[in-house]
């Protein structure tokens, strides 16, 4: 366990002993993470490329150039609704009884700050006081980042927690393996030993969790293979517990602070819920696909009451080697002493294999970020015990092929159950630069979706306007057609386009292909007012038969099932023979010489 000073600041060579694996243990392979809903970025914005083009533009995900999803224009969240987090982590995770190769955590944390953004350029925000807060007029062409001007670069960590990241002492006290760093200040782990900068994040704290300075980074979850640890988790919690610092940056303890006539100083604990610490989901290895039960990895967000216009969600991955015990494991094995070496020849019944060990990884963080959000305070007509759900849209444009390690379309969550007087608080975003090459329908590189009611999940043709019983009609018309304006019909495309199918179907006029839809769509807040039962939803668009589902089932269910309408019943009944039993009790008691006291008598 994390030990500590009398004055509250944690030994550093204890920390090392006790925190240097706990988040990044992870063997040498292509561990990645990608988050699906809210989209995470991977560190794209709206470049059209297949790849991204700068893994340092907002952190360092280690992940494949190919994942992420490009910008679109914010998500907004209401305190108290529910959202659907969804991921998908490649080298495995889920309870140790089951998933017997790996250790793993998977840390979800999130943070608001004025000037937190995603930036208008792909370039990396300069480490320069002058520069980095720079305004520009909106580089494109259709106003994509909200027209007028806007940041230059994209920020999450700020500049003043980048220049103590790099005047802070590294923790001297961490397992480094048989690596060289090369560096004494917090830059310099051992997955970055050259002190690489990634933005403004610290890849100290990026690496170790939890870690032992100020962040901005509020806890969510804990998902872990091992739940005996979740105590200390908790404990442990910057959302609980305060942190320690030096008033000259470079100490990184008490002891050295004060003993340069600096003074030592305690940050508040940020005061948020939690931690939520739970058993990971099961997941396999070398696969970036759905968990056991064939749905995504998912952790339902209660979104909190910390309403701001600029947040963001982070999503942490590590594997844990069982090579050697990461808690009982500090700087007293680096070097020769250390229990793994990179690519080490063993002996194998007299004859040599090389295994594939590269220590740098061998212990390791994954993460993916999410665009900014928007917490939102609830319509003052809807009252803090009323429930809201969120549905929105996740994937990209593309063949299965072409997406990945990214996904499909499909709506988050696919199936939600709600009760009447619920509220479920529809909207999607999407980009407009998604590879030119990619496949689709409607314009070549754009996202859009749009949601109709049909029968059942196995028919592909919604329902006729006077079937649906979901929405209203004027509702239904909005989801299905997205308020478009300025459309044309198809005697009209086919005359401008000279019957050229072809460029019918790009045609930014063709409404039938939600062309002239917005990137961002909102339903707005819906109280569920249908009847019991089941209602499926597709997205005409996106829905293709043989290359990609685009489906969602609502399950309107009754407040109480009908087991516990026939026990609520049998209780009352029970309740009521009791009170009419000791009426009579009590009559016949005041009343012995009565015809009921009579009675009484002989019964009892």
């Amino acid at each position: 366990e994390l030990s500590e000073t009398t004055s509250g600041q944690p030994n550093m060579q204890k920390l090392g002993l006790l925190l240097a694996l706990i988040f990044a243990l992870a063997c040498a392979v292509n561990a990645d993470i990608y988050m699906h809903n809210p989209r995470g970025s991977n560190n794209r914005l709206n470049g059209n490329g297949v790849n991204r083009a700068n893994n340092n533009r907002m952190c360092d995900t280690q992940n494949n150039a190919k994942g992420g999803y490009v910008y679109g224009p914010p998500m907004y969240y209401y305190v108290g609704s529910q959202l659907s987090v969804e991921w998908t982590n490649q080298h495995g995770c889920g309870d140790q009884q089951d998933q017997q190769n790996t250790h793993c955590q998977l840390i979800l944390q999130y943070m608001c700050d004025s000037e937190l953004r995603d930036g208008a350029t792909e370039t990396t925000i300069p480490d320069d006081e002058a520069t980095y807060n720079t305004r520009i007029p909106d580089p494109t062409t259709d106003d994509t980042f909200g027209g007028g001007e806007v940041y230059e670069y994209g920020m999450h960590e700020d500049y003043d927690y980048y220049q103590s990241c790099k005047q802070r002492e590294r923790n001297k006290g961490l397992f480094l393996a048989d690596q060289g760093v090369g560096g004494n200040d917090a830059r310099f782990t051992r997955q970055n030993p050259g002190g690489g900068r990634s933005a403004f994040e610290c890849p100290e704290e990026r690496d170790y969790y939890p870690y032992w300075h100020p962040t901005p980074w509020k806890d969510i979850a804990v998902m872990t293979s091992d739940t005996s640890r979740c105590d200390y988790y908790v404990q442990k919690s910057e959302n609980n517990r305060g942190r320690g610092y030096c008033s000259m940056p470079s100490f990184n303890n008490k002891g050295d602070c004060e003993a340069n006539k600096f003074d030592w100083k305690m940050s508040d604990a940020n005061g948020a819920p939690g931690p939520d610490c739970i058993v990971a989901p099961m997941s396999r290895d070398n696969h970036l696909g759905n968990s056991i039960h064939g749905v995504a990895s998912t952790y339902n967000w209660t979104i909190p009451d910390d309403t701001n216009q600029n947040c963001v969600l982070r999503i942490r991955y590590n594997i844990s080697t069982g090579d050697y015990d990461g808690w009982k494991t500090d700087a007293s094995s680096n070097g020769p002493k250390s229990p793994v070496t990179n690519d080490p020849t063993v002996d194998f019944y007299g004859k040599n294999l090389t295994l594939a060990v590269n220590t740098a990884q061998f212990g390791r963080t994954f993460q993916d970020r999410s665009f900014k959000f928007q917490i939102k305070g609830r319509p003052s007509d809807v009252i803090d015990t009323k429930r809201i759900f969120n549905v929105n849209v996740r994937g990209k444009r593309g063949n299965i092929v072409q997406v990945y390690p990214a996904v499909e379309y499909d709506f988050a969550p696919v199936r939600l159950s709600v009760r009447r007087g619920d509220h479920i608080h529809f909207q999607w975003t999407g980009g407009d630069t998604n590879p030119l090459g990619n496949d689709g329908e409607g314009t070549a590189g754009t996202d859009r979706s749009n949601l109709v009611q049909m029968a059942t999940n196995r028919e592909n043709y919604p329902y006729n306007i006077q079937d649906v019983d979901f929405f209203g009609t004027e509702d239904a018309l909005k989801f299905a057609y997205l308020n478009q304006k300025n459309c044309l019909t198809l005697q009209e495309l086919n005359a401008a386009n000279n019957n050229n199918a072809g460029q019918v179907e790009q045609d930014v006029r063709n409404c039938m292909k939600l062309n002239a839809a917005s990137r961002y769509f909102d339903g707005g807040l819906h109280e569920i007012r249908a009847a019991d039962g089941f209602y499926h939803f597709m997205s005409t668009r996106n829905n293709n038969f043989s290359n990609r589902s685009q489906k969602s089932t609502i399950d309107v269910v009754p407040f109480l099932p009908i087991w516990g309408i026939v026990l609520i019943s049998l209780g009352a009944a029970v309740c009521l023979a009791s009170i009419v039993v000791s009426g009579l009790a009590y009559y016949s008691k005041a009343r012995p010489n009565s015809w009921m006291g009579q009675m009484w008598l002989k019964l009892t």
